[in-house]
């Protein structure tokens, strides 16, 4: 009887020295050019959209290397801890050191290894006295937000470019300064997406300027909206209210929100064991880039117009699993 008693007590013991420890987290990010994934995301674009401004459309590239880069990946959501009704974590954020991270190769389906910065109710440590730590009660992830620096992408053009000096590319746009002879080679283009995307600030305005809002990184939101809405000018919106951030949190535009992406729930680990989170970024980049004949709608000369299809936006999307 004895016996048995000590045995009960040791294990009421125990119980109670591990009640308030938890598992561990791992994160992990995965990136992807499949529309796979995704049956959501590439809904509507089999019927490709093309531009009317600018000449004949002559055809439509896959990029072979299309690796982006980011300055930011934030996920907010919300817990049932009333005393810390807010939750958010930086998967990557702009004073990292580990510049390594912020690159994502879409080409590759490259996969990293990441350790995050979180925030909310939360224990400082996993289980074994090391790691990002965990949250403490149940939290539901609702928003995702991503700022897209740049993507840089290697585009074989039809054979008709070689030798043709692209004036597209000369001059400059955000900050850099391009040139058509130094991101040509033959018939391959590499470059990064600003000449793609944005308007040429010198020597004077490009014919892509109205394709989209953006002169610069690009702002994504991900979740809490039915449609995906570009906001392109006008005052920036507050983040919604549920999220409890605050009447000075403001998302700048202009900016993409985008309904592809589903909330998730994070429970606190067992005790023990180790949860591993999975965020999927995926760009659908078949067909992107699109070529057209320009002002002198002449195909294969300088004032052709080399740029991303329209709405690139929607082939982006998001997706989280726990395993």
């Amino acid at each position: 009887m004895r016996t048995i008693a000590i045995i009960f007590l040791t294990f009421v013991l125990f119980a109670g020295c591990n009640k308030d420890k938890y598992g561990n987290l791992d994160f992990k990010m995965k990136y992807t050019s499949s529309k796979e994934l995704n049956l959501k995301a590439s809904k509507g674009l089999a019927d490709e959209l093309h531009y009317t401004q600018f000449g004949d459309y002559i055809t439509s590239v896959t990029p072979s290397s299309f690796i982006g880069e980011f300055d930011l990946i934030r996920i907010y959501g919300t817990t049932n801890d009333h005393n810390s009704p807010s939750a958010f974590m930086d998967l990557i954020h702009p004073k990292s050191m580990e510049d390594n991270i912020r690159f994502a190769d879409f080409s590759n389906n490259a996969e990293i290894t990441l350790t995050p910065s979180l925030a909310g109710p939360m224990e400082k440590n996993n289980s074994d006295g090391i790691g990002v730590g965990c949250y403490t009660a149940d939290a539901i992830f609702k928003l995702l937000q991503i700022n897209l620096y740049d993507i840089r992408q290697s585009i074989e053009l039809p054979v008709q470019y070689n030798g043709v000096n692209l004036s597209q590319f000369n001059g400059q746009y955000s900050h850099y300064q391009y040139s058509s002879d130094l991101v040509k080679n033959g018939n391959i283009l590499t470059v990064d997406m600003y000449p793609l995307t944005g308007r040429r600030l010198e020597p004077e305005s490009s014919p892509t300027a109205d394709i989209s809002p953006f002169n610069g990184p690009i702002g994504f939101y991900f979740g809490m909206i039915d449609k995906t809405t570009l906001y392109s000018t006008g005052p920036s919106p507050q983040y919604p209210s549920s999220l409890h951030l605050g009447t000075s949190a403001d998302m700048n535009v202009p900016f993409v929100w985008s309904n592809k992406f589903n909330e998730w729930t994070l429970k606190p680990p067992v005790y023990g064991e180790t949860e591993t989170i999975i965020t999927t970024i995926g760009f659908d980049n078949e067909n992107l880039i699109q070529i057209y004949a320009g002002a002198d709608n002449i195909p294969y000369t300088s004032d052709d117009i080399i740029v991303y299809a329209p709405n690139f936006w929607e082939r982006i999307y998001i997706k989280v699993t726990i395993d």
